[in-house]
């Protein structure tokens, strides 16, 4: 509602492209591509996922047109949702996310509470105890390893910074488009999937005539060759058309987004094990 009155919506509408269903069911989990005009009116993909709970009425059909939202305020986030309508929310719902906030402040309380307790009561036991300890090697190694592992990452391009992400999140919504001439490409040694990584250098020429040369990298799908690729869509900054990059690399975030999910479950099971490790060495049977 805040986001309304101070006009940071603006309403679209958006032609369905293709419908997948992601789970059957009563109220069915539909993924929509959909296409629609960007803030600067070129037209871009966006993936929806809603449920569907009116499937008779037929709502959500190839090649109609449904209204959807561009919620500026949400920058660097996904922008877009569905209805125009206004948002309700259940209040159970938030007592209940509520509760399991004010549970969970409340155990990390007490538990950190009592073990400091038990430490300070026994400062030469403890001494002696978490000598013998793994806990801090555990600790140094899932520190470093998470630290590797996220520059590394982002090294070869797969895991984006918060300025990268703000880079393409208006590049998607403000960005202009156009078809680049690619003058020249390079294998980075790196594979997705078991596909090379290649990057590319293009020329394009802006909406006032400038030639403008970027660069950018491309996971080649199977069979496919770089030698075959003469051009490709890029969308650039109107004001900053030094600012391009690949369409495709835009509008499909799906592995990133992957990876980025993989990349945090990862590090909760190795903090889980790390405080798993010190509630033993600190409530365990050894003081």
């Amino acid at each position: 509602m805040r986001n309304r009155k101070s006009s940071s919506i603006i309403a679209k509408d958006a032609s369905i492209i293709s419908v997948k269903t992601i789970k059957k069911g009563k109220k069915p989990l539909l993924e929509l591509l959909v296409l629609f005009e960007n803030f600067s009116g070129y037209h871009i993909h966006r993936k929806l996922r809603v449920w569907d709970s009116k499937p008779s009425l037929n709502r959500f059909q190839q090649d109609e047109t449904i209204p959807v939202g561009l919620n500026v305020a949400r920058k660097p986030k996904d922008p877009v949702f569905l209805s125009q309508d206004v948002c309700r929310f259940s209040f159970v719902f938030v007592i209940i996310c509520s509760l399991k906030t004010i549970v969970y402040v409340m155990g990390c309380y007490v538990l950190m509470g009592e073990a400091l307790k038990k430490i300070f009561d026994a400062p030469e036991s403890y001494e002696s105890v978490f000598k013998h300890s793994n806990v801090w090697e555990m600790g140094l190694i899932f520190i470093g390893v998470t630290t590797l592992m996220y520059f590394l990452l982002q090294k070869i391009g797969v895991l984006i910074n918060g300025k990268t992400l703000a880079q393409i999140w208006n590049l998607l919504f403000y960005g202009l488009g156009t078809t680049a001439t690619i003058t020249g490409f390079k294998n980075t040694g790196t594979l997705i999937n078991n596909n090379p990584v290649v990057g590319f250098t293009y020329l394009f020429e802006s909406h006032t005539g400038q030639k403008v040369e970027g660069t950018d990298k491309k996971v080649m799908e199977e069979g496919q060759s770089p030698e075959e690729i003469d051009q490709i869509g890029v969308m650039y900054i109107a004001g900053d058309p030094t600012i391009s990059r690949f369409t495709e690399n835009l509008e499909s975030q799906n592995f990133t987004r992957f990876l980025n999910i993989i990349f945090m479950v990862v590090a909760f099971i190795f903090s889980a094990v790390f405080v798993f490790s010190f509630y033993q060495t600190v409530f365990g049977p050894q003081i």
